[in-house]
């Protein structure tokens, strides 16, 4: 990525990253979580959590300045070696796909709510993925077009999640709150592991400057600031704007909802405000959509060119940015079916599975590479690093074990990848 090598200073930085996470999580996330109910309310106070120590190991990996053309895969290469690196790219380039289905699947979703002859499952499926290929093309102008997108749709985006944050309070109602706490009825300590993982999904991307370090300028010192400034902007916005939907809309609307903030700015202000807030999210979604996009080509493109890295890294090629539009096109179809929300929930759950075993990865080998400035710091890089493996172990323990033995199988099949991959180039070579 020498090209883009930089271009991208702290402001720029945090704006990608907070725009690669303020998306579909935070505009159709509250339409999944609402089969768990208001109790979710408690997820979101362990996700936070959760995502600043994520956000710490990629900050302190940042700043070790391990092999920065390959991000944080590069801390895991100099830790374990290139396979495991390997395994991580491909999990990452991985979820990046089944997350960029979710975020056309949002635009979709709030679209529908500005033509409704879109929900009909032929037209769902054609407008997103022309969603898809639209942001494709786009990408191929380069990544400081794209990190610009980020913060012109962060801004409108913004515009009717803030007012959902703060006005959408003066019409919270305590009891739709309360009715909606726990609509399974099942035991808190049954229902809260999978809100926690739903919600884990509205901050990927948090590792995002890290992935992009490349493009950043000074990034020992940029990949920090952007990655923890991020994730406290996105936490302070979702935390805000989404529990106050719980108390605007039941848990049974919310649920049913494609377009949950436009619903709830039409009980707030009419069907006018809706629609405002329909095109903004549809806005919002897509340029974070743009975003993905690059980062999950960047990332296949790291995984490929592992075996026989060239000389000067490289932005991602048109062939792969055309290639990663034809997968997303054949998820897509397969997927679709009539609730947007059904298809939103069942890729981001693995999607969120995938980035938490590169999450454990990382911190790892944060273990392995601990800090500078002495004992103390080492120490503490230690603490860190295991407890974000921790997190990771004690969420896949929560997961159905079919989940688990996917998971398990991507990852055996990503390693035996590294190999075929290094026989492949041997043959290429001879």
């Amino acid at each position: 990525m020498s090209a883009a090598r930089g271009t991208l200073g702290p402001l720029l930085a945090t704006l990608l990253v907070a725009g690669s996470m303020i998306g579909s999580g935070v505009y159709l996330l509250p339409a999944s979580l609402a089969a768990i109910g208001s109790i979710s309310l408690l997820g979101w106070f362990a996700a936070i959590a959760m995502a600043l120590v994520f956000a710490g190991v990629f900050a302190w990996l940042a700043m070790l300045g391990h092999d920065q053309a390959m991000g944080f895969v590069g801390s895991i290469s100099s830790a374990f070696g290139p396979r495991t690196a390997f395994v991580a790219a491909v999990l990452y380039w991985l979820q990046g796909v089944l997350g960029n289905v979710a975020l056309a699947l949002a635009v979709t979703g709030y679209l529908t709510a500005l033509v409704p002859s879109l929900a009909s499952v032929p037209a769902a499926t054609a407008c997103t993925v022309s969603v898809a290929w639209l942001f494709v093309l786009l990408n191929l102008a380069g990544p400081r077009l794209v990190a610009q997108l980020e913060g012109w749709t962060l801004a409108i985006g913004l515009a009717p999640v803030l007012a959902a944050g703060v006005f959408g309070w003066f019409m919270f109602d305590p009891a739709v709150f309360s009715a909606s706490w726990n609509v399974s009825g099942k035991p808190a300590a049954e229902v809260l592991p999978g809100a926690v993982v739903l919600i884990l999904w509205a901050f990927l991307g948090l590792e995002s400057a890290c992935v992009a370090a490349g493009a950043l300028r000074d990034p020992e010192r940029t990949a920090p600031i952007a990655t923890l400034g991020g994730v406290l902007i996105a936490a302070v916005v979702y935390l805000a704007a989404c529990t106050a939907l719980t108390g605007i809309l039941p848990a049974s609307v919310l649920a049913a909802s494609s377009a949950p903030f436009a619903d709830a700015a039409g009980r707030m202000a009419g069907a006018s405000f809706a629609v405002v807030v329909a095109l903004c999210a549809a806005f919002k979604a897509g340029g974070t959509l743009g975003g993905w996009v690059l980062l999950t080509s960047t990332a296949g493109q790291l995984a490929v060119e592992m075996r026989a890295p060239p000389a000067e890294p490289r932005p991602p090629s048109r062939a792969n940015f055309i290639a990663n539009g034809v997968l997303l096109t054949v998820i897509i179809v397969l997927i679709a079916q009539p609730s947007i929300a059904r298809q939103f929930t069942l890729v981001i759950n693995a999607a969120v599975i995938f980035m938490l075993c590169v999450y454990a990865m990382a911190g790892a080998a944060l273990i392995r590479l601990r800090g500078r400035g002495g004992a103390r710091l080492a120490w503490m890089a230690r603490v860190l690093g295991a407890a974000a493996a921790m997190l990771v172990v004690a969420v896949m323990a929560t997961q159905e074990w079919p989940m688990v033995l996917t998971t398990a199988a991507v990852v055996a099949a990503a390693a035996v990848g590294w190999t075929i991959l290094g026989a492949w180039r041997g043959l290429a070579r001879t």
